[in-house]
């Protein structure tokens, strides 16, 4: 590698881009610069004398692809990404399909079907599917489990209503593909995997092709993946992986977090690095994170240290309702924005697509454009589509709209068997249609839901009931969810975020609130697997560089909460790491002033004039008294501070925040930062606060205030 580039790199950094074992997995936590080493890897394999084209680089989105080629492009100067081997695993696979199609028994001119050819299957047969989980997804995530659609039905719990009725749309989707010559994605890897196996020829001309496969996210793999890349390392191949078994949450796609941890078991030479500094995060963000995850105990130890220079902001509320909680977090967002935050820098993520339902009108209602990413469409929900279903069916009978938004499951048919007793054959007018669907729609909850899933069912078919309630017929109802539907769709120019967090995951803003922070919320009631749930709750707080803002509602969907026990683990049970307020609806989830003057003066930082929080409503003359009391105390707090400081650099005293440096610790500084320790093990060992070491290392001009690395140590260069 050249000096150039290596200078790009912080040490740990370095050491897995130059490391030299045949099998090396890095563990790069958030914000620990994962797409930045793997460049690195792939440029410093080319300046050891590699020909690029036996590189193989693999990723899982054409977004990390594309961002990887620019990188290697730029540091190896090359004219086009034409002569690099960079791809995602599925387009990886379909370019060998595509060369040799009969390999796997595949016509020259096979088709790939995109999600409209797939739902065709179905509603050219009459089948219509309305749950939760997408059919379509149902049967990928089995197929990346190796699993056809006679396989699968030998798994299926037959308990399971969903499942079940998964099986006859599988065996009808399979036979439809085969009858047509055609694949899906999901076919892809596990295509390319089998006629490898079955022509060891076709399987060398492959494998043979690359002497490095370098592998991105390497805790998302699924097993037909897995077995791709066994057929490279078996042919000789050197793999070289990064991923972070804390950010392990596609279970429903096959990701399974044992792939990462076993690692070194599987590859007993692996070589594992751990990239331990943080440069998107400030420190208070880092230090909750990671005590929330140290709490799973199926991961490998990792100490990720904050690099920027702030300490950060991270509040935790408690509201009454769900709606308090959505119009004090929408009041937040309009604070940020007039303070002149730039609303694409600001995020609200939530654990499922119904906990956010309430920010949407609220935003509107400020007039904040908002952008919807993952489940957030409550139009397109299978109560929704219930509701809306229901009312076709009242007013058209089995009309090809009623049926297609009902489904062909056993709830869609009781459904229909009790609007018919109801309404005895008479025929409704629209208002009284919405009376009936309501009762018979909030009651076709499966059987096994939980209470919290039959509340939150009824909370959506309560919200799309009103707005039905408002119109004055069905015409008039679909056209307004129609604009609703599609105005989601459209999302708007700088645009506050509203996410899943499994949709958030790679991404990062300034400010991030996350919503619905209570027990059978996130964690999540139906998933049983609580190291997965508290992943998720990690990814979340992660996607936050300067603020975040966590609340709970005491009530939700109608159901009494608590308070998530993922609060309890990141904020201490005493709470004694963060600033928690309950029965707070009059507070915003940032820090108030009051709150903010405490932060600094604990962290000794001086106060010169506090940030205003505003929440609509004018201060008496005492608060404005008492405000200005708590002004001036900080003011003079800080005073004191300066002078003592002032004492100390007089006295030549060491170790306090604004002491001069001298040679000898500069020399020492840049030593143990070229070593990769730790900034509050720095801290510690200069007798100074991190905020200060931090500092300095910009003023050395070793790390950009983005906390972005941009030299070697002179200690380390010589």
């Amino acid at each position: 590698m050249t000096r150039s580039h290596a200078n790009a790199l912080d040490p740990a950094q370095s050491n897995a881009a130059t490391g030299t074992g045949r099998y090396q997995l890095v563990l790069a936590g958030p914000g620990s610069g994962k797409t930045t080493t793997l460049a690195g890897r792939f440029v410093h394999l080319v300046h050891s004398g590699v020909d690029q084209w036996r590189i193989l680089a693999l990723t899982f989105t054409k977004k990390a692809a594309d961002e990887m080629k620019e990188r290697i492009m730029a540091a190896l100067a090359l004219p086009s990404a034409r002569d690099l081997n960079i791809a995602t695993f599925h387009g990886f696979a379909f370019r060998h399909l595509r060369r040799n199609p009969q390999r796997a028994a595949l016509p020259e001119q096979f088709q790939l079907w995109d999600a409209p050819q797939q739902r065709h299957v179905f509603s050219s047969r009459r089948l219509w599917w309305n749950e939760e989980e997408d059919i379509l997804d149902i049967i990928a995530g089995a197929k990346e489990r190796l699993l056809d659609a006679a396989s699968f039905a030998a798994t299926v719990d037959q308990n399971d209503e969903v499942l079940s009725n998964a099986i006859e749309f599988f065996r009808v989707y399979e036979r439809a593909l085969k009858d047509a010559h055609a694949i899906d994605f999901a076919d892809m890897v596990p295509l390319v995997v089998r006629a490898m196996d079955r022509d060891p020829a076709y399987a060398a001309t492959i494998t043979g092709a690359f002497d490095h496969v370098l592998v991105d996210e390497y805790q998302d793999i699924n097993p037909g993946q897995i077995e791709l890349i066994d057929r490279f390392v078996g042919a000789g191949a050197k793999l070289w992986a990064v991923g972070d078994d804390d950010q392990t949450l596609y279970a429903f796609r096959a990701a399974d977090v044992r792939f990462i941890l076993d690692f070194p078991s599987k590859y007993p030479a692996a070589q594992v690095h751990v990239l331990g500094r943080n440069y998107r995060s400030a420190a208070a963000i880092v230090t909750a994170a990671k005590r929330l995850i140290a709490n799973n105990r199926h991961r490998r130890a990792k100490d990720l240290s904050p690099v920027i220079a702030e300490i950060g902001e991270i509040v935790i509320r408690g509201y009454s309702t769900a709606e308090v909680e959505a119009r004090q977090v929408t009041g937040a967002i309009a604070h940020l924005i007039k303070g002149g935050h730039p609303p694409q820098q600001i995020a609200v993520l939530y654990r499922t697509g119904a906990v956010g339902l309430p920010l949407q009108p609220a935003l509107r209602a400020l007039q904040i454009p908002y952008e919807v990413r993952g489940a957030g469409d409550p139009w397109q929900g299978p109560a929704a589509r219930l509701v809306v279903g229901s009312l076709h069916y009242l007013r058209d009978g089995n009309s090809l709209e009623a049926i297609s938004r009902m489904g062909n499951s056993k709830r869609a048919e009781i459904a229909r068997n009790r609007l018919d007793q109801a309404r005895g054959g008479k025929r409704l007018d629209f208002p009284a249609c919405c009376r009936l669907v309501r009762g018979i729609v909030t009651a076709a909850v499966p059987s096994r839901s939980s209470d919290r899933d039959r509340a939150e069912w009824t909370s959506v078919v309560d919200t799309v009931l009103s707005l039905a309630m408002s119109c004055q017929s069905l015409d008039e109802f679909v056209s307004r969810v129609a604009e609703q539907s599609a105005s989601l769709r459209k999302a708007p120019e700088n645009a506050v975020v509203l996410s899943t967090i499994h949709s958030a995951k790679g991404l990062e803003w300034d400010v991030v609130f996350i919503t619905g922070m209570e027990d059978g919320v996130l964690p999540h009631a139906n998933n049983d697997d609580l190291e997965e749930e508290r992943r998720v709750a990690y990814v979340g707080l992660t996607r936050a560089k300067r603020r975040l803002g966590l609340s709970y509602a005491k009530l939700r969907f109608g159901q009494d909460n608590v308070p998530s026990q993922f609060l309890y683990e990141l904020g201490g049970r005493r709470r004694q790491h963060c600033i928690w307020t309950e029965a707070s609806d009059d507070i915003l989830p940032l820090l108030s002033e009051r709150e903010r003057e405490r932060e600094r003066m604990i962290n000794g930082v001086p106060v010169e004039q506090p940030d205003r929080q505003s929440t609509g409503i004018a201060p008496s003359r005492k608060a404005g008294a008492r405000k200005r009391k708590r002004v001036e105390t900080a003011n003079n707090h800080a005073d004191k501070a300066l002078a003592q400081m002032n004492r100390n650099r007089a006295s030549g005293a060491p170790l306090r925040h604004g002491v001069a440096w001298n040679a000898d610790e500069d020399a020492r500084l840049c030593t143990m930062f070229a070593a990769g320790e730790a900034i509050f093990a720095i801290a510690q060992a200069h007798e100074r606060k991190p905020n200060a070491i931090t500092a300095r290392l910009i003023k050395l001009g070793l790390i950009t205030e983005d906390g972005l690395v941009l030299a070697k140590i002179s200690a380390q260069n010589g």
